[in-house]
């Protein structure tokens, strides 16, 4: 028993480069890329790109670990250009809104920088291995939801999606007005086996996906109703044999939230993420 438990130099050297390979199994958001395990590509537009703007955000993270993304949210939607293919030839222009989301770029100390954002207000987004940190503010008063809104809007959204065989709501809110509008934050999970286009199944594979939801009440008469009028995706994972499989938890940071960009870049400093009780 004794030998057992002594360690030389080497054997040492060789546990810290085990531990350091541990801590960094989970594989770095690629966007644009291949995925880590199947090398398919996805989510190639799922990240805002504004060149020609001057705003910009840059901060360091400290007191979490094994970060795989960091981003940012804005509070409002925005507007952006969008080109539709016509089948005549030739293509049609249209401006919409939606929710922007920037990816940053971030290094190993874990100092990050956004560049080329739109002027707003962004709540700030960071994923790990593990869990998710964010600052999105779903509401600017008070929570005006009831627990039969809440029971209506949690129905209607795991009827979206079927490949998504799960859904977990994490944080659910709205303002009072009319229509009444609610956010939420949620996370769906492919957990049945995954099927590649060669026909390849993968039971050893999940795909996770955490997004920015919102509804509108559409209620006339007789039973509440309510419509899904944007899924913003913040996230989309491919989860692998070494990566926390399922659900993964959500906590709401302050310190993350309501960062204002106008035309340049904002040093918003050191960020303690910090597991905070979300606004009621």
């Amino acid at each position: 028993m004794n030998r057992l438990l002594t360690v030389q130099p080497f054997s040492l050297l060789a546990f810290s480069l085990l531990f350091a390979c541990v801590a960094e199994a989970t594989p770095r958001l690629n966007p644009g890329g291949p995925a880590p395990y199947t090398q398919t590509m996805f989510s190639t537009k799922l990240y805002t790109e504004t060149p020609k703007e001057k705003g910009g955000i840059t901060g360091k993270l400290q007191m979490v670990s094994d970060v795989i993304g960091i981003m940012a949210v804005s509070r409002e939607r925005q507007k952006f250009a969008m080109s539709t293919a016509l089948l005549e030839g030739g293509h049609r222009d249209e401006t919409k809104y939606r929710f922007s989301v920037y990816f940053a770029q971030y290094e190993k100390d874990l100092s990050f920088s956004f560049t080329g954002m739109a002027a707003g207000t962004y709540d700030l987004f960071v994923m790990t291995g593990s869990a998710y940190y964010n600052g999105i503010q779903l509401f600017r008063r008070n929570n005006v939801l009831t627990t039969k809104n809440i029971e209506v809007i949690t129905a209607k959204i795991k009827e979206t999606n079927p490949y998504f065989n799960e859904k977990h709501l994490a944080r659910i809110g709205a303002d009072p007005g009319k229509p009444l509008v609610a956010r939420a934050v949620l996370q769906e999970v492919r957990s049945l086996p995954i099927t590649l286009q060669d026909a390849t199944v993968h039971p050893e594979l999940q795909t996770r996906s955490i997004k920015l939801a919102v509804l509108e009440d559409v209620t006339l008469t007789g039973n509440e109703a309510w419509m899904v009028t944007e899924m913003r995706e913040i996230v989309r994972q491919e989860v692998g044999p070494p990566d926390t499989k399922g659900a993964i938890p959500e906590y709401y940071c302050k310190a993350l939230s309501g960062i204002t960009v106008i035309d340049e870049v904002e040093d918003i400093g050191t960020i303690n993420i910090t597991k905070d009780a979300p606004p009621k």
